[in-house]
C-alpha cells in the first residue's frame, strides 16, 4: 500500500472514480463504452467469456477504444449458499478448488488477451463472492487474485478505497444499480473530499438489459458529472488506477505527481 502521508494523484487531481460495468451485456458496447468516449473517459467491463462469445468483435473494439476488459471468469461461479438458486450445481463456487478457479481465470485472461493484447488486467470477483469451497476445504480468493491480476474489485461493501489502507485483492465497492444521481454525486463527492478512490459496479443500463440495472437518465448524468470535472476527479479503469497505486507504493517518499 502507499504512505497516505505521502501519496499524491495525479497533478490536480483529488481523488479517482472507477465505473465497472458486470456480465458483458450487449448495451455495454452499444450504448454505454460510447456515453464515456465522448467525454474522452474509460470504464471498466467484467467480461464473462461465455457471455463475450456471443459479439467478441464488439468487445475487440471497446478495448480498442481503451477501455478495460476485466476478467469475470469463464462460468461466472458463485457461492450457491448465499441465495443463487439459478446457478448450476457445476459452477458452485463451494465445490471449486484453488487449481479449478486458478485454471478458469487464466484461461478467461487469454481468451482477453487475444482480443486487447494485454497480460495485465482487474478481476471482478462473481457476485462479490471472495472465497471458494466450504467448510474445511473454504479458501480465500485473495492469495490467487495476488497471483494472476493487478487487483481484485472485491467486495459490495460501500468503502472508499484509501490508499493508505488498501488492499488489492479485496479492494471493495459500491453499487449503482438502483440508484438515484443525488445519491451517487453525494458519495462520490464525499470519496474525492477525502482523497480516496471508489469503485462502483453496475449492471444493465435500463429496465430490459439486466435484473439489475441503472436507469438511463441517471448513468447519463453520472457520465456527464464525471466528464465535467476531470480536471479534479481522475476517472479511469480499475485496472489503470490499481496499477498506479502499486506503482506508488514502490517510488521515493516524496511520492508521484
Amino acid at each position: 500500500m502507499a504512505d497516505q502521508s505521502t501519496f499524491f494523484w495525479p497533478e490536480g487531481i483529488q481523488g479517482a472514480v472507477s465505473i465497472s460495468y458486470d456480465d458483458a451485456l450487449p448495451c455495454h458496447y452499444e450504448d454505454i463504452a460510447p456515453a464515456w468516449e465522448a467525454h474522452g473517459l474509460k470504464a471498466t467491463f467484467y467480461t464473462n467469456i461465455i457471455s463475450l462469445m456471443n459479439n467478441p468483435g464488439a468487445w475487440r473494439d471497446v478495448a480498442a477504444k481503451g477501455h478495460e476488459l476485466g476478467n469475470h471468469s469463464i462460468f461466472h461461479p458463485c457461492r450457491k449458499s448465499q441465495g443463487h438458486d439459478w446457478l448450476a450445481d457445476e459452477y458452485d463456487l463451494c465445490r471449486y478448488t484453488p487449481r479449478r478457479w486458478t485454471d478458469e481465470m487464466r484461461t478467461a485472461s487469454a481468451i482477453l488477451s487475444s482480443l486487447d493484447g494485454k497480460e495485465e488486467r482487474s478481476f471482478g470477483n462473481t457476485c462479490c463472492n471472495t472465497e471458494l469451497g466450504a467448510g474445511d476445504t473454504l479458501h480465500s480468493l485473495e492469495p490467487l487474485i495476488e497471483e494472476l491480476f493487478v487487483a481484485g474489485r472485491g467486495p459490495l461493501n460501500n468503502q472508499v478505497v484509501n490508499a493508505g489502507t488498501l488492499n488489492f485483492n479485496a479492494l471493495g465497492h459500491f453499487s449503482g444499480d438502483g440508484c438515484d444521481f443525488d445519491h451517487l454525486r453525494q458519495e462520490i463527492d464525499a470519496a474525492v473530499a477525502s482523497g480516496g478512490w471508489v469503485i462502483y459496479m453496475i449492471h444493465g443500463v435500463g429496465d430490459g438489459t439486466h435484473g439489475l440495472y441503472i436507469d438511463p437518465e441517471v448513468h447519463q448524468s453520472l457520465v456527464d458529472y464525471l466528464g465535467e470535472r476531470q480536471d479534479s476527479i481522475w476517472t479511469a479503469p480499475v485496472g489503470k488506477v490499481a496499477r498506479y497505486l502499486r506503482d506508488s507504493a514502490e517510488t521515493s517518499p516524496t511520492g508521484p505527481r
